[in-house]
């Protein structure tokens, strides 16, 4: 299934309810909606904050609104039975789907032992950390897991008595350090590399994400039927989905088909759509500039990508020439730093293109398609330019349509 843009929307919620003991075992304290396009073979993955405020639309136990992560267990609360936890993953498709503004077809929920299972199964995957601290990222509240006494986590996790202590660069994770490593977000006195909190955790979850698709694939499991329909069949209950058996060979085809490589995140707090307490920036319960940037990066062009900036002068001497088509490269992906008029005493033969950064160069194989290959001027721009600017198009002979 697909929506209306060619894309298959996949809601990815996970829960601890499997984990004894824990405090909220049953809110989705992780979140992910993976988008794919089939046609085109990429991906982007888009981790919503657990601490993001909405509105549930019914009574919960934390009344009329809260955090998001409370939303699945506020539809029922019914942990035993399949056609309630159809009814969560079905409303929360809905319920999420708003949120980012996108049509979701397919959920899948699952919990730790999930996670333990496919790593151990892999034995092991490898990340790539990426933090600005020097020293990498470590969390000491998983600390406990090496021991009651400072001596022990200092035999059982050298070479600080960390659980979760890592250089930046790829390391290698067995099952429990990646289920680990997924919640570190340094909420203890003793940590480092989590400036960002809950948002560097998501980061990390990505990355395990991707890392559990390409050892899956290195090792074959991916490409055998049968291995995948019993892993599936191993973790039962524990792994509850909408994805119909029929639809697991596409599934497999495609994770052979996208590389990691075309496999992107959305960060709604680096795109500036949401503040460092995990709101969206536009105001409380307003997702609106969430939900443009989403559209905007996931129907993203090589063109738009590279958003290169763009200084249109007129020299037709028809009125609103280079208002025209500087709206038809914003509408391409540009940004236009300035319209005007080109400056007097400067014959033009031809629609003329300055390439004054000598960057971008998607955008000037489009640009070149669309003027010309013989636009490309070798000398210097008629008019003095801002550092931004890349480009410089001076219109002689208007074009009468975006496909010129």
């Amino acid at each position: 299934k697909a929506d209306a843009n060619g894309r298959s929307n996949v809601l990815i919620l996970g829960t601890s309810e499997d984990d004894p003991g824990h405090d909220g075992a049953f809110l989705t304290d992780s979140i992910m909606v993976l988008s794919v396009d089939q046609k085109n073979k990429n991906a982007y993955m888009i981790s919503i904050p657990r601490d993001l405020e909405v509105k549930y639309g019914m009574a919960c136990l934390a009344g009329y609104s809260g955090k998001i992560n409370g939303y699945f267990n506020c539809v029922n609360n019914d942990w035993n039975s399949s056609s309630a936890e159809d009814e969560r993953q079905e409303k929360s498709r809905a319920f999420f789907g708003n949120i980012v503004g996108l049509d979701i077809q397919y959920s899948v929920h699952v919990n730790y032992t999930v996670m333990r299972d496919i790593v151990k199964a892999l034995d092991g995957i490898t990340v790539t950390i990426e933090s600005s601290d020097a020293r990498g990222q470590m969390d000491g509240n998983f600390d406990w897991k090496c021991g009651a006494t400072y001596s022990q986590r200092m035999k059982n996790c050298p070479p600080r008595g960390h659980f979760i202590d890592y250089p930046n660069g790829p390391v290698t994770l067995d099952a429990e350090h990646a289920l680990y490593l997924a919640q570190a977000r340094g909420d203890t006195e003793v940590n480092w590399g989590f400036p960002n909190s809950n948002f560097d955790r998501e980061r990390n979850q990505q990355k395990i994400l991707v890392a559990i698709k390409e050892k899956a694939m290195s090792s074959g499991t991916l490409t055998n039927v049968s291995k995948v329909t019993g892993v599936i069949d191993a973790l039962g209950s524990n792994l509850r989905t909408n994805f119909d058996t029929s639809e697991i060979r596409t599934l497999m085809a495609l994770a052979g088909d996208i590389p990691a490589s075309s496999i992107e995140s959305i960060d709604l707090l680096k795109g500036g759509v949401m503040n460092s307490s995990a709101q969206p920036t536009a105001g409380m319960y307003d997702y609106s500039d969430i939900q443009a940037f989403i559209k905007k990066t996931i129907n993203a062009t090589p063109v738009s990508k590279e958003a290169a900036h763009v200084v249109v002068l007129n020299a037709s001497g028809i009125t609103g020439a280079a208002q025209t088509e500087a709206d038809r490269l914003a509408d391409l992906g540009l940004i236009v730093d300035q319209v005007d008029n080109a400056p007097e005493g400067i014959t033009f033969t031809h629609n003329t293109l300055y390439h004054t950064s000598k960057t971008k160069p998607k955008t000037l194989a489009a640009l070149q398609t669309r003027y010309g290959k013989t636009a490309l001027a070798t000398g210097a721009s008629p008019v003095t330019v801002a550092g931004t600017t890349d480009f410089v198009v001076v219109i002689l002979n208007p074009l009468t349509n975006t496909n010129q």
